[in-house]
């Protein structure tokens, strides 16, 4: 089981996308009841959520770093975009970070365009081998987009019109054993990720930036 043991991933999660919440091990069960909301961390699967497991291995290691996450089916978009928008009218100006692959950085995307019309801002953005993303709306900080130019199925990225933010399209077309099926499983790629959430979101202490 490795890491997905530490973890309990919500019964019900299907192809339209219903979310399951990852939750924290027993380890944080006692220090997450008197923490703050430290912000939203969404990681969102692609096609019938069989093919993007390897968010649910993602979202498991930052549980155990103490980061709750929710990885939910692209299809519910709009209800995270909901949740994310009602949790920032409650709690403040909180962190957002937004996880997807295939369709699920498509819908990442969509997300924090959403949210730009709401005038709130994405932290950090990250999308495995996006199939047909909308470009890049101005109120995320820092994009990080892994996708294939050739030999593989994947977009690259743009920015919107007012997008001033860092945008890094990593192109793995020549990256051996790897394409759009398994992009999102790959373990250095996740530690990359991980270092940058850890960044931005810290359990209880508040909002931080993504660096390089």
């Amino acid at each position: 089981m490795g890491v997905l043991a530490a973890v309990a991933v919500a019964a019900g999660a299907d192809a339209e996308g219903r979310p399951a919440q990852v939750n924290r091990p027993a380890a944080y069960a006692g220090a997450a009841a008197k923490q703050v909301h430290a912000g939203d961390i969404y990681l969102l699967r692609g096609f019938a959520d069989i093919f993007s497991r390897g968010l649910d291995e993602l979202g498991a290691k930052l549980v155990e770093h103490g980061i709750d996450v929710k990885v939910i089916g692209h299809g519910a978009w709009e209800s995270a975009a909901s949740t994310i928008i009602a949790n920032q009218k409650r709690h403040g100006r909180k962190p957002v970070v937004l996880i997807g692959h295939s369709l699920g950085a498509n819908a990442a995307i969509l997300i924090a365009e959403r949210l730009r019309a709401r005038n709130i801002e994405v932290q950090y953005l990250v999308t495995f081998a996006a199939t047909a993303p909308e470009p890049v709306p101005g109120n995320v900080e820092k994009v990080a987009n892994y996708y294939f130019a050739t030999h593989g199925w994947g977009e690259k990225l743009v920015g919107a019109a007012g997008f001033h933010g860092a945008l890094d399209n990593k192109d793995y077309s020549e990256a051996q054993n790897i394409g759009h099926f398994n992009i999102e499983k790959q373990a250095d790629i996740h530690e990359e990720v991980i270092r940058n959430v850890v960044r931005i979101i810290r359990p209880g202490m508040g909002t931080g930036k993504a660096k390089s």
